[in-house]
């Protein structure tokens, strides 16, 4: 199989779901000497270094859709590199390159929606925009993924069983990155954790879709009743929260290492991963945790249930249903949890999910 000339287009290169999907992928493939990742804004993250090694072609273009200049200069950009795939993560807003890539005839089009619901609060220019970007997406796009069947019932609820171009690819996780032998005694040395502390951790960037605020409610009513416990949070810009810890007076329990590239590592030292979500595409954290073998408490959307095994679903608890997260974190305290594990591991394997990717880029 012969590479295609491939552009891909994600918002920016920090560490976030979309970003490190695409990083994982690229890191699969074998060759990417044909490949564009587009930047479509001018943030250098914390991923870019990663972005280099891959080898691809980085190039920052920001596109705004208020600014002809911008897509103008989208257009140029890619009648210049003549490519023979653009594939944009950027969901509804797609709709723009989607629109570019068919008036230049552009082969392949597509659009891979990685969320699970709009990301910007409703106003009436906002949502006029979005649907008209959505009927772009759909007008113009020869292929329409996701990675969860919630995603696409969410955008395209209207959709025709019949059009064979909408299909869901899973996340991919490399499962030889959560084999190690380090053990958890020593990653709590290392955090400054008590061997026999009860930890609860959560893996997210700082965001309204988290639902950081409920996840240190329901610590807080944890710590009244149960006094070894602690709570590990992870991600970019979690370190703002931490007027806010202090003044639920949790400081003393709860351990804020913002963004952290060693996240196997991390959740070894964690006896009950929490993931609240209020809306998610496809939870890669949550994911990873399942992976990990690590007992879980979960909110029940959509997007979630299809992740894990039957018989979690029962347990999952409304995003905001502060008493009954507390409830499920004890039944993992006083009873043997539930496992995801195999159901993970068979789910978002890395190798059978990027071949499917790869080969509907590529065939």
């Amino acid at each position: 199989m012969n590479p295609l000339k491939t552009c891909f287009l994600i918002p920016s290169v920090a560490s976030g779901g979309i970003e490190m999907y695409l990083l994982r992928f690229l890191n699969y493939i074998e060759d990417t000497n044909n490949i564009t990742v587009l930047v479509r804004s001018n943030e250098k993250g914390e991923l870019y270094e990663e972005y280099k090694a891959t080898g691809v072609n980085l190039k920052f273009l920001p596109l705004g859709y208020l600014s002809p200049k911008r897509i103008k200069d989208h257009y140029k950009y890619y009648k210049e590199q003549q490519f023979d795939v653009i594939c944009d993560f950027n969901a509804n807003f797609a709709g723009i390159p989607m629109f570019l890539a068919k008036k230049l005839k552009i082969q392949k089009r597509v659009t891979f929606y990685r969320q699970g619901s709009d990301h910007f609060p409703p106003s009436f220019v906002k949502n006029n925009v979005n649907t008209l970007m959505n009927i772009l997406v759909y007008n113009n796009s020869t292929h329409i993924l996701s990675n969860s069947k919630a995603a696409l019932d969410y955008f395209f609820p209207m959709r025709s069983k019949t059009d064979e171009r909408f299909k869901v690819i899973y996340n991919g996780v490399k499962i030889e990155d959560y084999k190690f032998t380090e053990s958890k005694e020593s990653i709590r040395r290392e955090l400054g954790i008590p061997q026999d502390a009860f930890v609860i951790g959560h893996v997210g960037r700082l965001d309204k879709a988290k639902n950081h605020d409920t996840i240190l409610k329901v610590f807080q009513q944890v710590f009244k009743e149960k006094q070894d416990a602690y709570l590990l949070l992870c991600g970019r810009d979690t370190e703002k929260l931490i007027t806010v810890i202090q003044e639920l007076n949790i400081s003393e329990r709860t351990l804020v290492l913002g963004y952290r590239k060693d996240i196997p590592r991390v959740l070894k030292s964690l006896d009950c991963f929490f993931f609240p979500s209020i809306t998610e595409g496809q939870p890669n954290a949550l994911i990873e945790a399942m992976v990990s073998g690590i007992p879980i408490v979960a909110s029940d959307i959509p997007s979630i249930k299809e992740c894990v095994s039957k018989e979690i679903i029962p347990d999952l608890k409304q995003p905001f249903d502060v008493n009954g997260f507390k409830n499920e974190v004890f039944a993992i305290v006083n009873q043997k949890p539930k496992s995801n594990e195999f159901v993970a591991k068979e789910k978002f394997n890395d190798r059978k999910n990027f071949k499917l990717f790869n080969t509907l880029i590529n065939e």
